[in-house]
């Protein structure tokens, strides 16, 4: 059986969409019930993935490295790094975007917006994020494992913890 590899040059954007298509879903999950102005989906829906994308072509391709990535607990805490880094990146593109949209901010008061972000979204923004992350690290380890790994796809046992 020929053992299928992944090059490295092809991991980062993988991941990146990966995260990508995970925060995408948590959002539209997260604001199903709601009824949303087209700026506000570009808001809290297309920016977190436009974050998760970035955030997972940065930090997450390592996940698909099997030389790095020994089981799910080293993929969900990567997974939850890299949700953390997509809430912080979340935050400066709101902080930037938000005063092109809504017409009561200005563009001075983007450094007190990304503040304020921070501060209050976490309570929001940063359980989807780090869950979101988790689940997206390590479903990418297991499609990693499973398409891509040299020993057949075959997840050991002592790859589970």
């Amino acid at each position: 059986m020929a053992v299928r590899t992944l090059p490295p040059s092809a991991r980062r954007p993988i991941a990146a969409l990966w995260f990508a298509a995970f925060a995408a879903l948590a959002t539209f999950l997260f604001f199903l019930r709601l009824v949303m102005a087209p700026h506000a989906v570009i808001l809290y829906v297309v920016l977190p993935s436009l974050a998760a994308g970035i955030a997972g072509y940065t930090w997450g391709g390592a996940i698909l490295d099997p030389s790095r990535f020994h089981n799910y607990g080293q993929a969900a805490l990567r997974g939850f790094l890299i949700g953390a880094r997509t809430f912080v990146i979340f935050a400066a593109l709101y902080a930037c975007v938000l005063p092109m949209l809504e017409g009561p901010w200005s563009l001075g008061g983007v450094g007190n917006l990304f503040l304020f972000t921070l501060m209050l979204g976490i309570f929001m923004g940063g359980p989807l994020a780090a869950i979101s992350g988790m689940t997206a690290g390590v479903t990418l380890f297991r499609f990693g494992r499973h398409f891509f790994a040299e020993n057949g796809g075959r997840v050991s046992e002592t790859s589970i913890l």
